[in-house]
């Protein structure tokens, strides 16, 4: 009898299976945090995931081009953009560089208000300007500024300040690697870039919906500068490669300059009739296009 239970008890043991192990926990992986300034703040910096491409289908013109005529043969030309529900108001001064050049305007007052552009560009005969650079919390500017030859600042690399509007014998888009500081008489450090070789700059965010300043060239001597309102950084990117969207010529470069509360826009018609888009805080600097 007992050889028979224990001859059962083994027959059990056999058929029974032993439980897999319980997976050990792994610790989640955690992305490096970029050193970037205090300001502007870390999602401006391109360091996201590249969004899912889109389709130039998924961009329309939902209102005509309104185009005035400005001084020297520059056009200011307001339209609306749609996409993907959302709706962009665009602002765009184009102009030739044969007859205009790009100046820094140093804004040094920290107390003088957004609006002081309209002020600051009637006294360097601009035609037409926007908001320049990033500054930091003291009101310098973040990076290199040159002002009619007057360096303020210093040079600066990082994931933000990639590229800068230098003007020599003529205005240029350069990225950093480009840059001779010596040669240049304006010059204004901005980030990041948007466009190079009519390509979007991959990394961009595409999350944060901002006010944008933003300046383009068609590699040649045809500029645009521009403001867009509530769009992200991949966004914009993409409506200034989109063919159609640009009433004036295929951009080749484009560089994102300081935004959000420090965008701003002015311009000077053929008549004389003035317009300013102020923004709601002190900047450091303008971009001026100025008849030469």
């Amino acid at each position: 009898m007992r050889a028979l239970v224990f001859i059962l008890a083994l027959a059990l043991a056999s058929c029974a299976t032993t439980p897999p192990p319980r997976p050990v926990p792994q610790a989640a992986e955690t992305e490096p945090v970029a050193s970037v300034p205090g300001y502007p703040p870390a999602e401006e910096v391109p360091a996201q995931p590249a969004a899912p491409p889109s389709k130039a289908a998924e961009w329309s013109a939902i209102s005509e081009f309104n185009g005035k005529p400005l001084l020297g043969n520059a056009s200011l030309i307001e339209y609306k953009i749609g996409h993907k529900g959302h709706t962009y108001q665009i602002r765009l001064v184009v102009f030739d560089s044969r007859q205009f050049e790009l100046k820094v305007i140093d804004q040094p007052d920290d107390w003088a208000g957004g609006g002081h552009i309209k002020n600051s560009l009637q006294a360097a005969t601009a035609i037409a300007g926007v908001n320049g650079g990033f500054f930091t919390r003291d009101f310098k500017p973040m990076g290199l500024m040159i002002s009619d030859g007057r360096k303020t600042g210093s040079w600066q690399t990082g994931p933000l300040l990639t590229g800068a509007v230098v003007v020599s014998t003529h205005p240029q888009i350069l990225w950093n690697a480009e840059v001779n500081t010596d040669a240049a008489h304006q010059l204004v450090q901005a980030g990041p870039r948007l466009v190079d070789d009519g390509q979007v700059v991959p990394g961009l965010d595409y999350r944060k919906q901002s006010a944008r300043t933003f300046i383009a060239n068609d590699g040649g001597t045809q500029w645009l500068i521009g403001t867009a309102e509530e769009i992200t950084l991949s966004d914009l990117g993409e409506l200034l490669t989109v063919p159609g969207l640009m009433p004036a010529f295929t951009v080749h470069r484009a560089l994102n300059l300081d935004g959000g509360h420090s965008s701003a826009f002015y311009y000077r018609t053929v008549d004389g009739h003035e317009r300013a888009y102020p923004g709601w805080s002190t900047v450091r600097n303008y971009l001026g296009i100025v008849p030469r």
